[in-house]
C-alpha cells in the first residue's frame, strides 16, 4: 500500500475541530450537570464547500471512469460550530 497519493479529485483535505451539543437523558445531581460539557468533535476530510453559514465535508468518496465522483461519509457542520480548521494538503 502507498501511503501518499495525487490528489485525484478537486477537493483540498481539511481537519476541522468543532463543538457539538451534548445531551443526557438520565437523571443527575447539580455535581454531575455542573460537570457537563459540550461534546469537542474532529472530522478530517475533504471540503466540499464553506458558505456564511455552515461546512460539508467528505471522508470517502468513488470515482468513476468517467471522472464521476459519489461521496460518503459525509458531515455539515453550522459555521459557527467550528473553531478550527487546518489545511491538510
Amino acid at each position: 500500500v502507498v501511503p501518499s497519493q495525487p490528489n485525484e479529485i478537486p477537493y483540498s483535505k481539511y481537519r476541522i475541530e468543532w463543538m457539538d451539543i451534548l445531551s443526557d437523558s438520565g437523571w443527575a445531581d447539580e455535581k454531575q450537570f455542573n460537570k457537563m460539557k459540550l461534546a469537542t468533535p474532529i472530522n478530517e476530510g475533504w471540503l466540499y464547500s464553506k458558505d456564511k453559514e455552515s461546512i460539508k465535508v467528505f471522508a470517502s468518496y468513488d470515482k468513476d471512469d468517467d471522472g464521476t465522483i459519489t461521496f460518503g461519509d459525509r458531515t455539515m457542520i453550522p459555521l459557527s460550530c467550528v473553531k478550527k480548521m487546518i489545511k491538510l494538503n
